[in-house]
């Protein structure tokens, strides 16, 4: 790429400036000044334009509608925002299409029941796509009248919900389409085609885990929690739906047999003693800390589906006492943390990642002392 970047309207008109004899007055103000500054500040603006061309004409630093304009040379096209499929709990049954508000302020947002699960209980669709409409737990306001109704909750995320693919996170998949090709049944094609559900946040591909022809494959929901029963079922049905597996019904390729379950949670149980700065007390800090720690697996769970070489399959997701204790120590008011222990004990904690046991870890209890 050219630097452009130093073309800018003083370097340009001192540029100019040096081409005029000395023997001529080129001081602010002069005349000759003056006549050069128009098209000095013309060509800095054209310089600008001509770098902006430059940015948006390669994946590494196109953004926006350039980005999807690139991404065809990998076959890929941005994740849209996709809506959150809730359980809604009634005390009758409702009739489906049903649309209800949840109580959440600005942040309240339309529900629309779509699909019975059993006797009193629905799955409610989001009207408003993205991540807003995994939050809200409790009770729902009804919009279309239902006589008999008398109690409305919803509870459970079944879909989580996702908002639009950011530049950084669509630059990164059309860089791993275009180093790792998907094709006829490849763990790279499993993965963009199971990534592309709505719903699935990550995923794990294990071939062969139980013989020839067999896959497994392990997904977190976007929210990067272990798929609901129903996501998975919705990706059971996508890429080779029961009974009759193996056909090639579904994105699969014929002869394979995939199963497709959600990862075991671990909850990770923090024991510390702070050392807290002058004046802070603990109850300050305990929330706080908590959040630092749950990010911190949060962002475990999100490399989980990421591929750890490239001559076999191999995936980790592992928790280290030191990175806990960095993330505790980003709190401000926390001057040390002593003594920390992940689940009773002092080392790090290995967990199980293979084609019978995928392990993911949770939030547990953090118990703070002094």
């Amino acid at each position: 790429m050219i630097d452009f970047t130093s073309q800018t309207y003083a370097n340009i008109l001192a540029a100019m400036l040096d081409q005029v004899p000395n023997t001529i007055d080129k001081r602010e103000g002069s005349m000759i000044q003056t006549a050069l500054g128009p098209p000095a500040l013309a060509l800095s603006d054209a310089y600008q334009s001509l770098n902006m061309v430059q940015l948006q004409a390669f994946v590494q630093t196109a953004s926006g509608q350039s980005l999807d304009y690139i991404a065809i040379i990998a076959s890929v096209s941005r994740y849209p925002a996709s809506a959150a499929v809730r359980l809604g709990v009634f005390n009758i049954d409702i009739p489906l299409g049903s649309r209800f508000s949840t109580i959440d302020g600005d942040n309240s947002i339309n529900l629309v029941a779509t699909e019975k699960v059993s006797t009193g209980q629905y799955q409610m669709t989001a009207e408003t796509p993205g991540t807003i409409g995994n939050s809200y737990v409790g009770p729902i306001l009804p919009i279309t009248p239902i006589s008999g109704l008398d109690s409305a909750q919803i509870t459970d995320i079944l879909v989580p919900g996702d908002d639009t693919e950011t530049d950084d996170e669509f630059r990164a998949r059309i860089i791993e389409a275009l180093n790792n090709k998907p094709f006829g049944g490849n763990i790279a094609d499993y993965r963009t085609k199971v990534l592309a559900i709505d719903g699935v946040g990550a995923v794990q591909v294990w071939p062969t885990w139980n013989g020839g022809g067999t896959v497994k494959l392990s997904i977190l929901g976007a929210d990067f929690n272990p798929a609901s029963p129903t996501l998975v079922e919705n990706v059971q049905n996508a890429v080779d739906p029961p009974p009759n597996q193996g056909l090639g019904l579904g994105t699969a390729p014929i002869g394979a047999q995939v199963t497709v379950v959600a990862p075991t949670e671990v909850e990770i149980n923090v024991t510390a003693t702070v050392m807290l700065a002058s004046g802070v007390e603990l109850a300050q800090v305990q929330e706080p800390v908590e959040t630092a720690i749950s990010n911190y697996l949060l962002s475990v769970r999100q490399s989980w589906g990421n591929m750890l070489a490239t001559d076999h399959v191999e995936y980790a997701a592992d928790v280290y006492v030191s990175r806990v204790i960095a993330a505790m120590l980003t709190v401000d008011g926390v001057v040390n943390v002593q003594n920390l222990q992940l689940n009773g004990g002092t080392s790090d904690i290995m967990l199980t990642e293979s084609g019978t046991v995928q392990q993911v870890p949770t939030m547990g209890t953090v118990s703070l002392s002094v």
